[in-house]
């Protein structure tokens, strides 16, 4: 009987193709990614459907505890709320990026998601880490110290409200500015559905006023270094489960490792 592979890995690097290499390249100099084909039309599909109804859900149970409405609905603990979500933890384009950039040690940071609704206004100029940035980097490389991937299940055009982000500013040594000014290098990413948007925890970003009629989705898969603190517990009945019944790659996205 062959021994059960280790939660963490041998390696900490994979071996890079040329093609992926360049896009971790940008990733690192602009810091944010595009990547195309990361649904399929059924995922995409199911992610709308699922999300459409956890939204319903959550909507009601905030109306029974007579909560104000905001134009801007956030979901946290997502993979608690459906099953139907389990699949974003490791999705393979996704998943396989994101250890080209960090390494293979990594884990989930969080799982959320936003409905914004039409007539919400402009997000401020932020970024997602209270720490400052050093030109230095850390001890034993954080940077990034997290990246966000953000599944869009609405084309985002200029009316119903883009992310918005400056490509670069990561690396700034100061905080974004108050409000949401306008940069002269200020870049909207307009992302179509089936498309993941990664960008880096650090670097200035916001979601534009949604001007259309129509709400704006997106799912929000954060991840980091395994050995960081992650926001959310992971220990609800679902992710238990997930992570129990996991391979060792999800057990470890999961949090199975309590201690280094």
């Amino acid at each position: 009987m062959s021994e059960p592979r280790p939660i963490v890995p041998t390696e900490l690097n994979s071996q890079l193709s040329a093609e992926l290499q360049s896009e971790v390249d940008f990733f690192l100099k602009w810091g944010y990614l595009v990547i195309e084909d990361a649904l399929t039309e059924e995922q995409l599909n199911i992610l709308r459907t699922t999300l459409d109804e956890t939204y319903e859900k959550v909507d009601k149970e905030k109306q029974s505890l007579d909560e104000v409405r905001s134009d801007s609905h956030f979901i946290g603990e997502l993979l608690e709320q459906d099953e139907r979500f389990g699949f974003l933890i490791d999705n393979p384009p996704v998943i396989t990026r994101i250890k080209a950039i960090l390494g293979n040690c990594v884990q989930l940071h969080s799982a959320t998601s936003r409905v914004t609704k039409p007539g919400a206004t402009d997000q401020n100029w932020h970024r997602d880490g209270p720490w400052p940035v050093d030109p230095r980097g850390t001890p034993y490389g954080s940077l990034p110290g997290q990246i966000n991937c953000g599944y869009f299940l609405d084309e985002l055009t200029m009316e119903n409200g883009p992310i918005v982000i400056v490509p670069g500013s990561q690396r700034a040594l100061f905080r974004p500015p108050e409000g949401h000014p306008t940069f002269p290098d200020e870049k909207f990413v307009l992302a179509k559905p089936r498309q993941a948007v990664f960008f880096d925890g650090w670097l200035y970003h916001r979601g534009a006023a949604n001007q259309s009629q129509q709400e704006r989705r997106v799912c929000l898969m954060c991840y980091q270094n395994a050995w960081m603190k992650s926001r959310e517990p992971f220990n609800g009945p679902r992710v238990t489960k997930l992570r129990e019944e996991g391979s060792p790659e999800r057990k470890l996205l999961l949090g199975s490792i309590g201690s280094w």
